[in-house]
């Protein structure tokens, strides 16, 4: 005999969850990534746009337990760890400090040292790469012509220092990668 009557949304539903194959442990585990890595990413942007205190870090994360809030942790230290770069020592500096806040057992004292020094040395080393082709390219503008004490070259339209700028970046962003190989290793990500 045929159930004639009008069936709800969630009897449909669980009738055709019933037929679906159901998922191995595999697919569990992306899905459960799919839905929980995002959750970590944005605690780690908060963090980075001051949205959030590092003191109030440990606690947000707390709130997920399990394989989820291992999820969580990998995700936040993940961005956190994309964010040390060395065109924005600030920001590098806040990742550093946010994952030494979560990771306490993992001391980063000295690699935070190292990183300083390659960001000291890098920007001095830029600063007086600048003089030079400042320098450089004042004499091209006398050249043509131009020249008194309110003209200063613009070394972003330059291709010689752009190029410059680039290798220079190169031998710096070396060095760093190295430190944060260190980083990665210690805090398993």
């Amino acid at each position: 005999m045929e159930d004639n009557r009008i069936k709800s949304a969630l009897e449909i539903a669980l009738e055709k969850a019933a037929q679906m194959p159901s998922l191995t442990h595999e697919e569990l585990v992306k899905q459960k990534e799919r839905e929980f890595k995002p959750r970590g990413e944005a605690i780690a942007n908060k963090y980075m746009g001051n949205a959030l205190r590092g003191a109030d870090l440990v606690t947000e994360l707390r709130r997920y337990k399990g394989e989820e809030g291992e999820t969580v942790k990998k995700a936040f230290l993940s961005t956190l760890f994309e964010s040390i770069r060395l065109n924005d020592v600030e920001k590098s500096r806040r990742a550093i400090s946010g994952i030494q806040t979560v990771e306490k057992e993992v001391s980063l004292k000295e690699i935070d040292r190292e990183l300083e020094e390659v960001f000291n040395e890098y920007r001095q080393e830029e600063k007086q790469r600048a003089l030079v082709y400042e320098g450089l390219e004042r004499e091209q503008l006398q050249k043509l012509g131009i020249s008194g004490s309110a003209v200063k070259p613009n070394l972003e339209e330059s291709k010689n220092w752009q190029q410059e700028l680039a290798g220079l970046k190169l031998i710096y962003e070396s060095r760093l990668n190295k430190l944060k190989e260190n980083i990665a290793h210690l805090i398993r990500i």
